[in-house]
């Protein structure tokens, strides 16, 4: 339903602004200089994905004619107690648990002898990304970028996690919204870190406190066309291409996605900007492998989705402010249709308790809130995402960045 309400606002934006169409050269040309759409990096800090080149949708509708240097940095709280998990092999185990909810099911069977297929998972700790991005453009309508992954797990304490820090999330649910330790950080320990995953073929991935890793190298290309409808009704397509190189020994296997979005711009008032743009992309996983790894999705395809509203404001010295709303959608890293007849255990501590395995069969929400202040060089921005599935993967991420234009000779 939700995907429904996007595309009905993006056609009343479309309707509004139709009535705009006729206005002066003037605006016209504001609207066609004001090109970018700064948008940092708002996937989430999932414990796998990670470790895997997911797509990063692109909202621009024309490549710029300098160069451009970002780096970002995210940090995500992950608090996902240890879980077991039973994937059934035989046809008639299968049958059974199908037919039982899957909170009982691990008492209609012998565990230590029924066959089955086995992993084990917990996670705690606050995972915090870094990126480094090159944006290279080749013609008006072509651009380059490359951008090299990194990641980190540290215990989240402050001054480095004001607001993904246990402390501050639990003051945030005593004192405003959640209850009394309704994730069991208490219960199990603020201020831990670690991450644990067995596959169902032994092979484990395993991070401990300050571990830093490089993850992978994602080379972007993007198409910018030039169509009718971009001075007409100053709506844009873009279409991308992004090969994902994974150098995690963990994941040692490449990744290859496209993607496609369209971007609707209006002028609201005083030469602020309103923006609206959809994307969607799929990720073809493991096109190459080179190594043996961990066994983190048995899909072959990620596909994901993002729709952003951004506004833009113009001030006196020429400098801009834009406020965004982006909401972004991953499908799960593994399918939904094992969950039929898996068994899962663990200590029933809260009535979630089943989500740090779970969650790998459900889809991922998010909803960010980015605000970026832009100068003739440089853009800061700042973001804040909240996961929509109560899945803690991650519960809450921040992130802050910065970006650097220089002009071509």
């Amino acid at each position: 339903m939700k995907y429904y309400l996007l595309f009905f606002v993006f056609l009343i934006f479309n309707d509004l602004s139709t009535a705009q169409s006729n206005k002066s050269d003037f605006w016209n040309e504001e609207l066609e200089s004001s090109s970018d759409v700064i948008k940092p990096t708002t996937i989430s800090t999932h414990p796998f994905g990670i470790f895997i080149s997911r797509l990063n949708h692109n909202f621009n509708v024309r490549s710029t004619d300098e160069y451009s240097f970002s780096f970002e940095v995210s940090s995500g709280n992950v608090v996902l107690p240890y879980v077991k998990s039973y994937e059934l092999t035989d046809s008639n185990d299968r049958e059974i648990s199908k037919n039982q909810p899957w909170h009982t099911r691990e008492f209609s069977f012998d565990l230590d002898k029924v066959p089955s297929k086995i992993k084990e998972f917990e996670a705690d700790g606050v995972i915090r990304s870094y990126r480094f991005n090159f944006t290279l453009p080749v013609t008006v309508n072509h651009e380059l970028n490359f951008s090299l992954r990194a990641n980190s797990l540290d215990r989240g304490k402050y001054p480095y996690s004001i607001f993904t820090s246990d402390e501050s999330i639990e003051w945030f649910h005593r004192n405003i919204a959640g209850g009394k330790d309704p994730f069991s950080r208490y219960h199990y320990g603020i201020n831990k870190a670690g991450i644990t995953y067995k596959d169902k073929n032994n092979e484990v991935l395993k991070m401990e406190n300050n571990d830093f890793l490089i993850s992978g190298l994602d080379i972007n290309y993007t198409y910018y066309p030039k169509l009718e409808m971009n001075e007409k009704h100053h709506i844009y397509l873009n279409f991308g291409a992004q090969l994902g190189i994974n150098t995690s020994k963990y994941n040692p296997a490449s990744d290859f996605g496209v993607s496609s979005s369209v971007l609707k711009k209006m002028i609201i008032k005083d030469k602020n900007i309103l923006s609206f743009g959809l994307s969607a992309g799929i990720l073809r996983q493991h096109i190459f492998e080179y190594g043996d790894g961990v066994n983190l999705s048995n899909q072959d395809f990620l596909c994901s989705f993002e729709g952003l509203i951004n506004y833009k404001v113009k001030l006196k010295n020429s400098n801009r402010i834009s406020y965004g709303i982006n909401y972004n959608f991953q499908n799960s890293y593994n399918k939904k249709k094992d969950m039929d007849y898996i068994v899962l255990t663990g200590q029933r501590i809260n009535t979630h308790w089943q989500k740090t395995i779970s969650h790998l069969y459900e889809d991922l929400e998010g909803w960010s809130a980015i605000c970026t202040y832009s100068t003739k060089r440089f853009s800061y921005f700042v973001y804040l995402r909240e996961d929509l599935n109560l899945d803690n993967a991650p519960d809450l991420q921040t992130g802050i960045g910065i970006k650097m234009s220089i002009k071509k000779s």
